[in-house]
Formats: structure tokens, sequence, C-alpha cells
């Protein structure tokens, strides 16, 4: 199944928070770049949803270097995307913001739908 992530973005004028995501083009997965907020969250959702349906091997990957912010329901919403992929799928998480891999540790500890990568 091909993905599309084309125009997916979020833009509220209240707080200027920003998020838009986009297919990678060298392997199956998305590249996220501004802020995972209250704000953004749909536009999240959105992504973490359209990637969760790729039909593709795995793994996939999230690329989150651009994401300057995510906040504790940004990262739960990720962890409900990886535990809805079909068994042996996983996701692998590049360059999230340093918040993220300590919020992974304390509240889902040794989850293995998803691998953090520096």
């Amino acid at each position: 199944m091909d993905v599309s992530l084309e125009g997916l973005s979020a833009a509220p004028p209240r707080h200027g928070a920003r998020l838009e995501a986009h297919p990678l083009p060298e392997r199956p997965g998305v590249r996220v770049v501004g802020e995972v907020t209250l704000d953004t969250r749909r536009a999240w959702q959105e992504a973490l949803g359209l990637l969760a349906q790729h039909g593709g091997t795995p793994p996939l990957h999230v690329e989150l270097s651009e994401v300057a912010f995510i906040d504790v329901a940004g990262v739960t919403d990720l962890v409900k995307a990886a535990q809805s992929l079909p068994e042996g799928q996983c996701l692998v998480v590049h360059r999230p913001p340093p918040q993220m891999a300590r919020v992974l540790d304390i509240f889902w500890p040794g989850l293995g739908r998803i691998e953090v990568a520096p």
C-alpha cells in the first residue's frame, strides 16, 4: 500500500505551533517537522495513522530530527501507533527530541515495538 502524506500539515494561528509530515523517499516512513503539541496533535495522529497503514517491509521509520518538541500526549500517540502494527512490525524513530526518549523510558520501559536511533 502506498502512503501519501503530501499536504498534511497543521499551522494553528493561536500559538504559532506548526507540524508538517512528508514521506521518506528512501524507505517506508515519514519525516516530521515542527512541534507536536495540543495544537498540532491532529496532524500528528493523521501522519501516524497513515504510517501505520503502510504495508511495506519492516521496519517503518519516523524521522524527528526537525521536531523541536513533543509532548507526552504525542509520545502516547506514537506508542499507540506502534502497538497497532501487525506482529513483527516496528517503528524506528530517528533523532527524536531528547525528552521523547526519557518519556518512553519512564512510561513504557522495554517497549519492543519502538526503537530509538540517535
